[in-house]
């Protein structure tokens, strides 16, 4: 594949990309919805209705709702920013302050951070943020989910030590240089929240960081690992369809997983086919160009699946002609005879294609083909920005030649005798339908070739 050719499949994935970003975006407000919901029931009917948090649901939702909406504009990262930050602040608000005229308010405190209700919420909110597509958005929630971890820690023991009659903020005067008591003097009112089951204040504290940090580690790999797989799986697609337009698909799954390098010229034996209509301007005169493009494409796909169904590589379209080589980018010891069985498998499905067009009323259409065989080049040609796999040299010239001869002789096909007989050397060849014309002066060279012809029926 050529740089060009890559930068641009780089250039589409990064399109896809952020297409299922804007798409994972819909899903985590939808995922949302249903998360904001589910919680709600369980609250009402676990903790009753002063504590459902009617005000935070709504909050979380209209803020989804704002980053779904904004997706698409140029200020949707610096949003899911600031509604991230935002999202997290109210679910730790929410989880941590007492609800206003509760009987045991006092108690709510306590409660919530005995059965560590906090860190269970943020574990959901950063399990949604998967839905995103985006490893970013998850680093960016398990980051925020981190510092209100520490914040609600913190928020704690100054609750709980206000209600002791314990003043924190003086024990650890900054003036005084008294940093150092502020932890001796917090760590028991920590220990009587977390109760004596549990082995220290800092193991507590410690434990709900490390599992978040892994949780956000996880999930975001795993966010990452399903875009990179995307990634691969698009760029192998897009260079096996790439493939498919020139080989046949019995070659196609070996090549796309080979390492072959389509653009440098490499010289090896093959047998080109070269097919064209005759008479096609003449067919073609006073039909609408739609339906001519119509016409052409029907042929194209006739003689394309001929050339796949034998093997052979789809060279180029010439118009109103096609160009076929057998034995690219590997030769076989068969080569010739599946490009003059191709040939005449061509005239057959033209002969099929006819009984359809007459019984439409349209006017049959006649094929000539040529087919030689000899050294190409094959290769990578054109502009950095258009290339082809394609053949070149004095065997495609010879083949060209001899497919316009065709009109001189009045024959369907016409191959070289070198062609024909490497083909007749293989068992269950039938070269009993070509008849030899002896040496032809083909255009262009010096040398005549020896040339057989399938004949036309309307031909003695």
């Amino acid at each position: 594949m050529s740089a060009v050719t890559l930068d641009g499949a780089d250039a589409r994935l990064r399109i896809r990309l952020r297409e299922e970003e804007h798409n994972g975006s819909l899903f985590a407000f939808r995922g949302r919805l249903v998360a904001l919901g589910l919680v709600a029931l369980w609250l009402l009917f676990a903790a009753g209705p002063m504590r459902v948090g009617v005000g935070a649901c709504v909050a979380m939702m209209a803020s989804a709702w704002l980053v779904h909406a904004a997706r698409a504009t140029r200020y949707a990262k610096a949003l899911l920013l600031g509604v991230t930050l935002l999202d997290v602040t109210v679910i730790t608000m929410a989880t941590l302050v007492p609800i206003p005229g509760a009987p045991d308010g006092g108690l709510w405190l306590t409660q919530v951070f005995g059965r560590r209700t906090l860190f269970l919420y943020l574990v959901i909110y950063l399990t949604a943020s998967a839905l995103s597509y985006s490893a970013r958005t998850v680093i960016l929630t398990g980051a925020a989910s981190l510092v209100a971890l520490v914040g609600s820690f913190v928020w704690t023991v100054l609750d709980v030590a206000r209600g002791s009659g314990v003043d924190l903020l003086a024990a650890a005067d900054p003036w005084a240089g008294r940093w150092a008591d502020l932890w001796p003097t917090a760590r028991p009112l920590f220990a009587r929240l977390i109760g004596p089951g549990f082995v220290t204040p800092e193991a507590f504290l410690i434990q709900q960081l490390i599992f978040m940090t892994i949780c956000t580690g996880f999930i975001a790999v795993a966010v990452w690992r399903a875009r990179a797989h995307l990634g691969r799986t698009l760029l192998a697609e897009g260079e096996r369809n790439n493939l498919a337009r020139y080989f046949s698909p019995n070659l196609v799954d070996r090549l796309a997983g080979a390492e072959h390098d389509l653009e440098a010229g490499r010289e090896s034996k093959a047998t080109v086919l070269f097919v064209d209509i005759v008479g096609f301007t003449r067919l073609m005169e006073g039909v609408p160009p739609q339906l001519t493009i119509n016409f052409l494409r029907a042929f194209h796909e006739h003689m394309a699946e001929c050339i796949f169904r034998h093997g052979g590589t789809l060279d180029k379209f010439i118009g109103d002609g096609v160009m076929a080589t057998f034995g690219t980018p590997d030769s076989q010891p068969d080569d010739e005879a599946r490009a003059l069985g191709c040939a005449r498998d061509m005239v057959q499905a033209v002969e099929d294609w006819n009984r359809g067009r007459r019984m439409r009323g349209l006017p049959p259409v006649r094929i000539s083909v040529g087919v030689h065989v000899g050294p190409v080049l094959m290769g990578a040609i054109g502009s950095r920005n258009r290339l082809e796999y394609s053949a070149v040299g004095d065997t495609v010239n010879v083949a060209s030649r001899l497919e316009h001869l065709s009109r001189a002789h009045d024959a369907l096909i016409v191959t070289s005798a070198e062609t024909l007989s490497a083909a007749s050397e293989l068992a269950g060849f039938d070269a009993a339908r070509f008849r030899g014309i002896g040496p032809v002066q083909v255009p262009g060279r010096a040398q005549p070739v020896e040339v057989f012809i399938v004949p036309a029926p309307s031909a003695p």
